[in-house]
């Protein structure tokens, strides 16, 4: 039995396809952390090849805040971002929205500050997916919504896309 020892997840037992998780804190805060590998070969340097340390993830959610708030500010019909803080306007009183958002508007001009209240919630962990290999998940309140904003990495760690997913 292979093993590879993760600095997130421990011991891998790189003989199964299986999903591992562990949860960290950043920023002050606790993260549930994902490993999923479903193909029948471990793939080994795709896992080592993934964030490994607390500072490496730190970076990354600083790349994806800057991608959402880019998003935000796109001016796209599409931007996941507006149609994220859009839709919590709709479903929540005035008094809930500014709970949350810290404004009782949406507003472009205070996008950032809105957009600054997510927290990281998740971090799912895709070696074998090149162009998708590290998703950060974002909400308002998890215990609020169902709804979060993705941010997808690839492979080289570049912001590839800004979703809203339930």
């Amino acid at each position: 039995m292979a093993q590879l020892t993760h600095p997130f997840f421990g011991p891998i037992d790189t003989a199964k396809t299986d999903r591992w998780d562990a949860t960290l804190v950043l920023g002050g805060k606790q993260v549930m952390v994902d490993l999923n590998v479903n193909e029948v070969e471990f793939p080994a340097a795709g896992v080592l090849a993934l964030p490994q340390t607390n500072e490496a993830l730190a970076r990354l959610d600083r790349a994806a805040r800057a991608a959402i708030l880019a998003d935000a500010q796109s001016g796209s019909d599409e931007s996941a971002a507006v149609l994220y803080v859009e839709h919590h306007h709709e479903e929540f009183t005035p008094a809930e929205f500014e709970r949350l958002f810290g404004v009782s508007e949406p507003s472009d001009a205070l996008m950032d500050v809105m957009l600054a209240r997510l927290s990281l919630v998740r971090v799912g962990l895709y070696p074998e997916d090149e162009e998708r290999s590290v998703l950060f998940d974002y909400s308002i309140g998890p215990e609020e919504t169902q709804y979060r904003l993705c941010v997808s990495f690839n492979a080289d760690g570049q912001a590839v896309a800004v979703d809203v997913e339930s």
